[in-house]
């Protein structure tokens, strides 16, 4: 019984590892000091990080933290962050093929207002919004809230390598227990430039269709009339 429980223990601490949020960077989601649970081997046996994940990892411009942050671009994604939008939008194209799509983030806890345009050749903030190609082996990561996170945004792209574990459940504090809500999803854009003049279609169809109307009675009205006088 004493050697099972030691393998048991052993498995357990290697497949698994406890995680205390420090910061605000992921407030939407997780709280300062909240205590998770994070599987060490989820990413082993050939399995990679996917968009949504929340995830312990090594930022690559200081090797002594543990950052938590979300996985929002997979090596393959063409990646850009417009600012000129209401509220700020992600623009994904998954794999780099088709036309982007709008990553929806229902769990962002406040509008988006720093460091919204990207990106650089690293994945870091730009000045204006332009797209970048997420090379093989690196992810962008941001952390949900957005206003208060140091993410790929400031010290880039982040190596596989540097990703160390997932977040998979919250056991601290008791009345927060369980899961880590749902992830985001990849909507196509609206394209406003198109719906302005759809609109505009059909106004003129609508006020054609009046105009007809009102001008039937007038015209029914002159028959009867010269029919009157011939009689």
């Amino acid at each position: 019984m004493l050697l099972i429980a030691v393998i048991l223990y052993v498995a357990i601490a290697f497949a698994l590892q406890t995680v205390r949020v420090d910061g605000e960077s992921m407030v939407g989601t997780l709280q300062n000091q909240d205590l998770l649970l994070a599987s060490k081997i989820s990413y082993d046996f050939g399995a990679n990080p996917a968009r949504g994940d929340i995830v312990i990892l090594i930022p690559p411009t200081d090797p002594t933290q543990d950052f938590i942050k979300r996985v929002i671009g997979l090596p393959g994604d063409v990646l850009e962050i417009d600012g000129d939008h209401n509220p700020t939008e992600v623009l994904i194209k998954p794999d780099g093929k088709g036309a982007f799509q709008v990553l929806k983030e229902p769990y962002l806890p406040e509008p988006w207002t720093t460091l919204k345009f990207c990106c650089t050749s690293t994945g870091m903030a730009s000045s204006a919004p332009q797209p970048i190609t997420i090379p093989a082996g690196e992810y962008f990561v941001m952390g949900d809230n957005r206003n208060f996170s140091s993410d790929s945004r400031v010290f880039g792209l982040v190596p596989r390598k540097n990703i160390l574990a997932k977040a998979i459940l919250r056991i601290w504090p008791i009345d927060h227990f369980g899961s880590l809500g749902t992830g985001p999803t990849l909507e196509p854009v609206t394209s406003t430039a198109l719906a302005v003049p759809a609109l505009g279609i059909a106004a003129f169809e609508a006020w054609r269709w009046r105009r007809r109307r009102m001008r039937r009675p007038a015209a029914a009205r002159t028959e009867h009339l010269g029919t009157d006088t011939l009689d």
